[in-house]
């Protein structure tokens, strides 16, 4: 951009202006999804994987929430700091389609999936495998009503 050029001139070059164009996707927001679920699991706090990554808590709350999109090398830190594949934050996205359509999660649909983890790591850490055999079998038995 030259020095006499303006913001002003420049969206009017371009035609949209930067924020227009970085707009999250449903993507994105999976990714994020996917990040929170990962961290809840391990029962660690977004303060923590914030510390970890060098970057705030409130930053990470726009990540897990799909404000903001994670770069490639942030994804590849998230990564190493959960302990998982990169291609584990694309779980549930499916196969790559020329245009990905979908709506964001509700808070609800949110919601459930941190409760979901937190339920799964407390079933993880009973010690008593017949009791958590019976907690898992009666699970799957309200599931199927």
């Amino acid at each position: 951009m030259a020095k006499s050029d303006s913001p002003a001139r420049v969206k009017a070059k371009r035609g949209k202006s930067r924020t227009e164009t970085r707009r999250t996707t449903p993507v994105d927001v999976q990714v994020g999804r996917n990040v929170r679920r990962r961290r809840i699991e391990l029962g660690m706090s977004q303060t923590a994987l914030a510390q970890a990554c060098a970057i705030t808590f409130q930053q990470i709350q726009k990540y897990e929430n799909g404000a903001n999109r994670v770069s490639a090398s942030r994804l590849w830190q998230f990564a190493a700091v959960l302990g998982v594949a990169v291609v584990y934050f694309f779980d549930g996205l499916g196969a790559p389609k020329s245009e990905v359509k979908g709506a964001a999660p509700t808070k609800m649909e949110r919601k459930i999936d941190d409760d979901t983890a937190k339920i799964a790591r407390k079933i993880a850490s009973i010690s008593d495998e017949k009791l958590k055999k019976r907690l898992k079998t009666m699970l799957a038995a309200l599931a199927t009503k």
